[in-house]
């Protein structure tokens, strides 16, 4: 899956930060009831998005969305204001927003992601990327 928005920080960033500007953007991509899905978003956050390997995942499914969006950040010095299990850095955050009415294609995100960052290699180039451009070029 190709990232609706993509993001590069060349520095520590907040997770509050990261996280406004990545949904703000899949906002402007289609159309769904922005507030309710914030919610909803905002939730998941609280029950732990932390998936391991520096994966931050915070995802929600929401009814009527035609097709999954995603945003995916990457941050090596990473990711400010959040608390992580065991003193783990979170050094990437992918946003998903999936239908409500596929569970198939919401799962099939979340394992594609999960097969990339579970990937060495990748995560190497990832980590290595100089800007918003490069984090694209990833997928």
């Amino acid at each position: 899956m190709i990232p609706d928005y993509t993001k590069f920080y060349n520095g520590p960033a907040t997770f509050a930060g990261a996280l406004g500007l990545a949904y703000d953007a899949l906002v402007h991509t289609a159309s769904f009831d922005a507030m309710s899905a914030w919610n909803s978003l905002s939730e998941r956050v609280k029950q732990g998005i932390y998936m391991g390997d520096g994966l931050l995942l915070p995802h929600t499914r929401i009814a009527g969305l035609e097709r999954p969006l995603m945003a995916f950040c990457v941050c090596p010095a990473g990711f400010t204001g959040i608390d992580i299990r065991g003193g783990e850095k979170a050094q990437f955050m992918c946003v998903l927003l999936s239908p409500a009415e596929s569970a198939m294609a919401h799962t099939q995100a979340i394992a594609g992601m999960a097969k990339l960052i579970l990937d060495p290699e990748w995560k190497a180039r990832a980590l290595a990327v100089a800007d918003d451009a490069g984090v694209k070029a990833l997928f």
